[in-house]
Formats: C-alpha cells, sequence, structure tokens
C-alpha cells in the first residue's frame, strides 16, 4: 500500500526470464486504481516484457518463466487456479501498431460481448454505438457501424482497439506504446481518451515518448537494463528525481 491507497495491482519481487537470459530484475511495486501510470525508458529496458506479465501475455511466449508475485484486487494471477481468458477481460491490451479485426467496425465492438452474453439484439447495437461513441468515432464513421474496419485511419484503427478493448468490461487497460504509429493529431486525441477512460479503469501505458508520459500519467516508472530504477509522481520524476540515472535519462544525457 502506498500513502494509504490501495493498490489495484501489486507486484512484489519479480524476477522474469527468456529461456535462460533474465529480463526483468527484482520488480516490485503498486498500481494505483483509476490513474494512468507510464513505463518510459530506453529500447529493450524490459517496459513492455513486464507491462504483458500483468495479464500473463508472456504465457504465449515458449521457454518463459516468472518468479515473485503479482496480485490483482489481492489475489495471485499466477495461481494455478487462475482463469487466464477472465483474467485477459479483466486486464485488456491495447497493442502498439493497430490490430482490427478484418470485418466490420460493428463486428470488432459487438465480438466480445456476444461471446461473453453481455448483451444480444438491440442491447447488442446500443452497446456499440454507446463504445464508438466514448472513443469519438460514432461521429467520424456517420453512424454507419457496418463499415470495414481497415477502411479507417490508423488513428481511427488504435481508437476501435481501445472500444474493442473496454467492451468487455475491463478493470485495467493495458497500451503498449498505443500511438507510436499515429501522427501527432491522431495521438493527441488517443491521449485525451486516455484521461477521460481514468475516471473508469486503471490504465498503464509504455511510451517513448516522454512529453507524452509527462502530459497524461499520473505516476511514472522508469526502467533501465530490466531494473526498476524509480517510480513516483510524474511531476517529481520530471523535475526532481531521487535517482541520478533517472535525471540522466530525463536530461538526454543517456539512453
Amino acid at each position: 500500500m502506498q500513502g494509504g491507497v490501495n493498490p489495484k495491482i501489486e507486484v512484489r519481487r519479480l524476477d522474469f526470464f527468456y529461456d535462460e537470459m533474465q529480463a526483468l530484475f527484482d520488480i516490485t511495486l503498486d498500481i494505483r486504481a483509476r490513474e494512468i501510470t507510464a513505463f518510459i525508458g530506453p529500447s529493450g529496458c524490459g517496459k513492455s516484457t513486464f507491462l504483458r506479465c500483468l495479464n500473463r501475455m508472456n504465457d504465449e511466449i515458449d521457454g518463459t518463466r516468472l518468479e515473485g508475485e503479482v496480485r490483482l484486487d489481492g489475489q495471485e494471477i499466477y495461481a494455478p487456479d487462475v482463469d487466464v481468458v477472465e483474467l485477459r477481460r479483466r486486464v485488456g491490451l491495447v497493442f502498439q501498431k493497430p490490430n482490427p479485426f478484418p470485418q466490420s467496425v460493428y463486428n470488432n465492438v459487438a465480438m466480445g460481448p456476444r461471446a461473453l452474453n453481455l448483451a444480444r439484439g438491440a442491447a447488442l447495437d446500443d452497446m456499440v454505438e454507446t463504445y464508438l461513441k466514448r472513443v469519438d468515432l460514432w461521429d467520424e464513421i456517420q453512424a454507419d457501424p457496418s463499415i470495414p474496419a481497415m477502411s479507417l485511419g490508423l488513428g481511427q484503427q488504435q481508437r476501435l482497439c481501445i472500444a474493442r478493448t473496454i467492451a468487455v468490461a475491463p478493470e485495467v487497460v493495458l497500451m503498449d506504446e498505443p500511438c507510436s504509429a499515429l501522427d501527432p493529431i491522431a495521438t493527441l486525441k488517443v491521449e485525451d481518451l486516455m484521461r477521460e477512460l481514468r475516471e473508469e479503469y486503471t490504465i498503464i501505458i509504455v511510451t517513448h515518448n516522454m512529453q507524452q508520459a509527462g502530459r497524461v500519467s499520473n505516476r511514472t516508472a522508469f526502467f533501465w537494463l530490466g531494473e526498476l530504477v524509480e517510480f513516483n509522481a510524474t511531476s517529481k520524476i520530471f523535475t526532481n528525481p531521487d535517482e541520478e540515472r533517472t535525471e540522466a535519462y530525463i536530461t538526454g544525457r543517456v539512453g
């Protein structure tokens, strides 16, 4: 617990391995609910690997191994009896490159709720409309969700992927460099959306864009060569960090 706030996610003494190569070393941190937490650091420092530890996406990679604890609302997500499909519903992931299904906009949003039996018929139609409006797409597609998802621009596709993720009622939304493939205008739209969504969801983003971390996040974690060097309020990380390595990275002297 940090400052009397119950964490949404607790990580304790986490080590992670790709076969015999250790990628993460002794990571301990708490992620607060309904905040945006940013992971920053140079390429190859373990940010995305750590992000995928939080919904067990690394399980899909042969030869990986995790030691330590990851708890969601106090429950260990690596326990043998955990339903991984349900975990990934609760902890959704938005990828770096937009990956809409090659179907209609409607089916991209409706597929998850339909599979989980969350809504049918007119109620499902209403749900699709609601989530497309949440990501500011409804007007842009001229209220026609039957159009092909692949006909959208990259920024629109990424917002559609966010709508698809939140349509299954997650509690945590992971975003792995969600704006790296987008132009500046599309990036600002996604950032605005993040700020709106944190009223309802716990959001964790990996970003190489330090200005983006400064604009949208409440707290920032700085990773370096698989280690968590510093984790603090974003304002402190960017103006008065505790660690010399953090200051060197923020000021551009290294990394």
